[in-house]
């Protein structure tokens, strides 16, 4: 894992890099932010996306984000008390956008991230983070704003839907504004996944690894230039 993400760096920083300023800097932060994510250091583990066992990784991926699902699920009617529900809930939601952040800015770099075997699969996969997102909001809701079960649950996906929200007061109001913040960014990937034009959703000219051989400027496909 940690050879893994200094190639990634190397790779991110090469001088012929089309990455730079404020993006060199965050993409840099997003890889770092790596090292803390327990999905990360399961695919450093894994078969590599090209390997010809490379449904394991898939499989094992998939299992790990139907896990953080049954999780929140068991938190949902009561869980393990207050403190301890909101740290795992906000790892959860942690690994998500960690992950689709990744996507998003580092998902272009074809030498960092390969292309997706199936487009659909990470769709249903950005669909249940979606559901995973609303039942993270909707045990927090329970316990801090003193709601019931289901009517945190309710609250979480009205806020979702843009078409209402918990009431709240004092410092509390700023937890309804992470949701909608972060809502909207998972409504923004849902529908630039489905346009074909975010990250992995799509083609991209790819940076040579670090060490590579080959020292020819990247080739932009026909129609490209200035996009």
């Amino acid at each position: 894992m940690i050879a893994e993400i200094r190639d990634h760096l190397k790779t991110l920083w090469r001088p012929d890099s089309e990455i730079h300023g404020l993006e060199l800097f965050w993409d840099t932060a997003l890889l770092l932010l790596r090292f803390l994510s327990v999905s990360y250091w399961l695919r450093s583990r894994l078969p590599h996306p090209h390997d010809p066992r490379h449904s394991l990784r898939d499989n094992v991926i998939d299992g790990y984000c139907v896990f953080q699902l049954l999780l929140l699920l068991v938190l949902l009617p009561s869980g393990f008390g207050t403190v301890v529900n909101s740290v795992i809930t906000g790892y959860v939601l942690f690994e998500i956008y960690l992950n689709l952040l990744n996507i998003v800015f580092i998902g272009k770099i074809r030498a960092i991230n390969a292309p997706p075997a199936s487009v659909e699969r990470s769709i249903l996969l950005l669909l249940l983070n979606v559901l995973e997102v609303v039942i993270a909001f909707a045990v927090l809701y329970r316990d801090w704003l003193k709601l019931s079960t289901v009517e945190a649950f309710f609250k979480a996906t009205l806020v979702l839907g843009t078409i209402g929200y918990p009431e709240a007061s004092g410092w509390w109001v700023l937890l309804v504004a992470l949701q909608v913040l972060l809502d909207f960014v998972l409504v923004v990937l849902l529908l630039g996944s489905f346009a074909g034009r975010v990250g992995l959703f799509r083609s991209a000219p790819s940076l040579p690894a670090a060490g590579s051989a080959s020292d020819k400027p990247l080739q932009r496909p026909p129609g490209s230039a200035g996009r």
